[in-house]
């Protein structure tokens, strides 16, 4: 039954999609940040180069990503960059210390069992990969200064609501807390946690810093955010109009990469400014003390051999 429906509902939007000029953009990034900028890019090169008009809607204004996800499947929403990539073999990818960087991700998906997982995604949500936006690697602030990993211990770390995270953070001798984002800055002014992980450009626009002392740049997860397409829309494309929107995307993601590293130098001053101590602790503990998570996790979400051919990947 659910296959049928499916079908059907990828019948009924694919005409619809295929009519549609306009392109709905979302994505959480907001005005100023550089993953905004490369959803501004992707705009300017489809725009440029099609009939298509392409319309960004940032912060997560049409929804969290599950709501969005439903409204690619039914074409009223067609492109979606989000850190949810909708499968759970693909998201953790982001296991502590597994990914090096976005090409190894890019590496694993090209992959047969990556190609699989794609057309999981197309059978399962009606939507496919398109590309990556990139983001910077996710650190760590707290009500104190961390210089090694001694320093984390019994640690109240707010955490995301998934057990990759939770675990990790465990592991690194933190008491993690599972929290709602929107409740993070709240609980850190309050002293109900102590601190929290985020990438960098992250802690900066919540403004996380104001109510910490401390960042500590550990690179513990790698992880991008994946731009999605509606299926339904994608069929309804021509050969010339998909080819436009892989390189729309890949041009995207040449501008936020060449954004980020002053994005960061940029904030990391301004926080220093303002009374954080940021500090680089050596990543080697670090990286020992997560490597039960990854056998655990890796081996749990994807089996013993293909989990070793991504752990092999993420060290080349």
């Amino acid at each position: 039954m659910k296959k049928f429906t499916i079908a059907a509902a990828l019948l009924a939007s694919t005409a619809l999609a295929a009519q549609a000029d306009e392109i709905r953009y979302a994505t959480w990034a907001q005005p100023g940040e550089a993953p905004y900028a490369g959803a501004e890019k992707f705009k300017e090169v489809v725009e440029a180069n099609s009939d298509h008009t392409v319309t960004i809607f940032p912060g997560d204004q049409l929804g969290k990503p599950k709501e969005v996800y439903s409204q690619m499947a039914l074409g009223s929403t067609q492109i979606l960059a989000s850190g949810d990539p909708g499968l759970k073999e693909i998201e953790y990818l982001a296991l502590p210390y597994l990914m090096g960087d976005m090409g190894d991700y890019a590496e694993v998906l090209d992959t047969d069992f990556g190609k699989e997982w794609n057309q999981r995604l197309v059978d399962e949500r009606m939507v496919r990969i398109l590309g990556f936006m990139p983001r910077s690697p996710r650190q760590i602030s707290a009500n104190k200064v961390i210089n090694t990993i001694d320093d984390l211990k019994g640690l109240k770390l707010r955490a995301p609501e998934r057990d990759y995270y939770v675990k990790s953070l465990s592991a690194l001798g933190a008491n993690p807390t599972p929290m709602a984002f929107a409740e993070v800055y709240t609980a850190l002014q309050t002293g109900i946690v102590d601190g929290q992980e985020n990438p960098i450009e992250t802690i900066y626009a919540q403004k996380f810093h104001e109510v910490q002392k401390g960042v500590a740049m550990i690179d513990y997860i790698v992880k991008p955010a994946y731009v999605t397409i509606s299926e339904s829309f994608w069929q309804g494309l021509s050969d010339e109009d998909k080819a436009l929107m892989v390189r729309a995307n890949e041009e995207s993601t040449k501008v936020i990469e060449e954004m980020l590293p002053q994005e960061q130098e940029k904030i990391l001053s301004e926080m220093e400014a303002a009374g954080v101590t940021v500090t680089y602790p050596d990543k080697a503990p670090f990286i020992e003390a997560t490597q039960s998570v990854r056998d655990e996790l890796g081996t749990e979400i994807w089996g013993e051999d293909v989990y070793k051919q991504i752990a092999e990947i993420g060290k080349n």
